[in-house]
């Protein structure tokens, strides 16, 4: 079979078995049956002459062929899908398009906010969601079309994701007033290092930015709790001797004294991204034009 001549349906079948590892699911994401799955992916072997997955403990695992070619399938499909949608009419006023988010719940309080004020009065039907996906994930989630954007740290490095500086904030410690220790404007050290502290991850185990930060400096805090949610931490350290080191936008939205650090700190960066094949979509460069101006 002529490679130039290949039904561009078999490569979205392709994409599917590589995001699903099961044809059974392929079949179901892509509504067919999974006869018409097994088909395609029949006529792509011949097309690359190599079996492209190799069934391995109920999985379908890619073979080297596939995976060096599911970047550039994808890339290929996401811009005819941008080239066909660059023609369509956007309106903000009346579009029921839904744009999905990737970022943690800090992220979230940064931008939703802002954002569903401003579409509220400008796009009243456009809909929003956002999901929590661990850093090294996000890459396979733009790929397979899951998000339109991710809210994160500038440390992702993929050449089909652009990305822009959206906002940067720094590290503050927060306590509650008339706190027994914490009487005055300001905190040493030594108190830092020795109060009870609250630390935010959406892990188990693991160090966080500041431990590492400290470590690095032979320092080490006391943690006493260690909970998910960085929306739930200020609630608790208002009603405890626990103290919290949290970006000063959200310490900010809290009845808490705030204290500057005791020790040098690098300010968080926050960076939006999107993949470069999207760039021209009318719709989402409305939406990401939209997103930077209200930082």
């Amino acid at each position: 079979m002529n490679l130039h001549k290949i039904d561009l349906n078999l490569f979205i079948v392709f994409d599917v078995i590589y995001r699903e590892r099961n044809l059974t699911k392929a079949a179901e994401s892509l509504h067919i049956t999974q006869p018409a799955v097994s088909n395609s992916l029949n006529r792509l072997r011949q097309a690359f002459n190599d079996r492209l997955f190799i069934r391995q403990a109920g999985n379908m695992v890619p073979t080297p062929l596939a995976e060096s070619i599911v970047d550039r399938v994808r890339s290929a499909l996401s811009q005819l899908e941008s080239s066909v949608s660059e023609h369509d009419n956007f309106d903000p006023k009346h579009s029921k398009k839904k744009f999905s988010f990737a970022m943690n719940d800090t992220a979230e309080s940064y931008l939703l906010p802002l954002l569903m004020t401003y579409l509220e009065e400008s796009a009243p039907h456009v809909a929003i969601e956002s999901f929590s996906v661990p850093r090294a994930d996000i890459p396979r989630e733009f790929a397979a079309g899951e998000i339109d954007f991710a809210l994160d740290v500038p440390l992702i490095n993929e050449t089909f994701l652009v990305n822009e500086p959206l906002i940067q904030d720094r590290y503050v410690c927060v306590a509650r007033h008339h706190h027994p220790v914490l009487s005055d404007t300001s905190l040493t050290l030594e108190n830092y290092l020795a109060l009870p502290h609250i630390h935010i991850s959406s892990r188990r185990k693991g160090q966080g930015y500041i431990d590492l930060h400290l470590n690095r400096l032979g320092l080490q805090r006391n943690i006493q709790l260690r909970v998910q949610h960085s929306r739930a931490a200020p609630l608790i350290a208002a009603k405890t001797n626990l103290v919290l080191t949290i970006p000063e936008r959200l310490a900010k939205e809290h009845d808490l004294k705030i204290f500057d650090l005791p020790f040098d700190l690098p300010k968080i960066d926050w960076h939006l991204y999107w993949p470069a094949s999207h760039t021209n979509d009318k719709a989402h460069n409305w939406m990401r034009n939209i997103i930077l101006s209200l930082f």
